[in-house]
């Protein structure tokens, strides 16, 4: 069995996605990782993701059609995109499917993978829309 090595640059970038909310694309990572390793490149991050991708240790989302964005969140979870605001949300598992009515039905014997993107609008651009129609017109 190999052990992944965790350097530097692989530890600052895994702490970065670990801490932040949101679901930044790799130049928003590079930008705050290099403000801790100032010598890091734009080329080191992208191998870094896509090596922590392929180890399973984060989680690649197509949100735009030109990039992916990170997810460095652990447990299981899924996600909602707004589409007015374009903020990604994280969604717990256990809220989201039953897996047990799933197999009950006789649909599937065993799943071992899935993930769900959810793409609607926010409440926060629901409000701001409801707003935006019961403003009076002059």
């Amino acid at each position: 069995m190999v052990i992944e090595r965790l350097t530097n640059q692989k530890k600052a970038i895994l702490d970065y996605l670990r801490m932040t909310p949101g679901h930044p694309d790799a130049y928003e990572i590079y930008e705050e990782v290099k403000k801790k390793l100032p010598q890091i490149s734009l080329a080191t991050v992208y191998r870094n993701l896509d090596t922590m991708v392929g180890k399973g240790m984060i989680k690649a989302l197509r949100i735009k059609d030109d990039r992916f964005n990170y997810d460095g969140h652990e447990g299981k979870h899924h996600h909602f995109h707004c589409a007015k605001c374009g903020r990604v949300y994280n969604i717990p598992d256990n809220i989201l499917l039953d897996l047990e009515k799933i197999n009950e039905e006789g649909v599937v014997d065993l799943i071992e993978e899935y993930a769900v993107m959810l793409k609607g609008l926010c409440m926060n651009c629901k409000r701001k829309k409801d707003k935006e129609i019961q403003k009076p017109r002059k």
